[in-house]
């Protein structure tokens, strides 16, 4: 394996993270978190999610509270018939920001300064309305995965403390500098907040065959789209079920992770 890095303290912590996800691997102690995002954002979504739980391997959701969810009440009703699936908040706050829905991409604030306190006043009324309805959350995520931009990690973090959240969706790939990544890991551990360690965005050749102990995979079964419905294709086949056991991976949720 080609490591390139460029001093000895750089290749001593790349060096040891490859070793331990190898022990992990080769004594069968791998483990995944399958996690259908958008659940609330429309019925045929809803659908596609509650189809993938109980016929693929979609272990927990993240729900969308906001006004954009245009069938939050189908997926309260759908969450509490199916209480094995483990349901988190998908914080939603694209009326803060520029964004192109066609690639997912958050661009920049719409006002600035950036509105901080709005946003949290936003987050903490997301959840409210999520705990109203007799969900309490165990994770954070979000739409576009806006809640990892540099300036709103802090905000995120205080709230879901103050919230009793204790987990959230965080990992390395998520940002461009070193620095950033671990000034935000120290506040998140500070904060005794836990996260899977590796990201998997969707399906892709090899994406559970990558090195990790913990893991995250994203996913956003549903129907109506061509790529959502791909998508629960993917959750739902049986071949993978059968490889996950075959490989000795794991399914869980977030949740035990705080058991670890």
């Amino acid at each position: 394996m080609l490591l390139h890095v460029f001093n000895n303290n750089s290749i001593f912590k790349i060096t040891l993270e490859v070793l331990r996800n190898s022990i992990y691997n080769e004594i069968g102690m791998k483990k995944i978190i399958i996690n259908a995002d958008d659940f609330g954002l429309t019925a045929k979504i809803n659908q596609g999610i509650i189809s993938a739980h109980k016929n693929g391997v979609v272990t927990s959701t993240s729900i969308i509270a906001s006004d954009y969810s245009s069938a939050f009440d189908d997926a309260i009703r759908l969450a509490k018939e199916n209480p094995n699936l483990e349901v988190g908040i998908h914080i939603e706050l694209d009326k803060f920001f520029n964004v192109d829905q066609t690639k997912g991409v958050v661009y920049n604030w719409v006002t600035e300064p950036a509105p901080v306190e709005q946003v949290r006043n936003e987050i903490r009324s997301q959840i409210a309305r999520l705990k109203n309805a007799g969900i309490n959350p165990p994770h954070i995520t979000s739409r576009h995965h806006v809640h990892l931009r540099n300036e709103l990690i802090p905000v995120v973090v205080d709230v879901a403390r103050e919230q009793g959240i204790k987990i959230i969706r965080f990992a390395r790939r998520f940002f461009s500098h070193n620095g950033d990544f671990n000034r935000h890991k120290a506040l998140i551990e500070q904060n005794q907040i836990v996260f899977p360690e590796h990201f998997i965005e969707g399906w892709y050749w090899g994406n559970i065959d990558e090195n990790f102990s913990v893991a995250e995979l994203a996913t956003h079964p549903g129907y109506g789209e061509l790529w959502r419905e791909y998508e629960l294709t993917a959750c739902c086949n049986p071949q993978l079920k059968s490889y996950l056991n075959e490989k000795n991976i794991q399914l869980i949720k977030f949740v035990d992770l705080l058991n670890q």
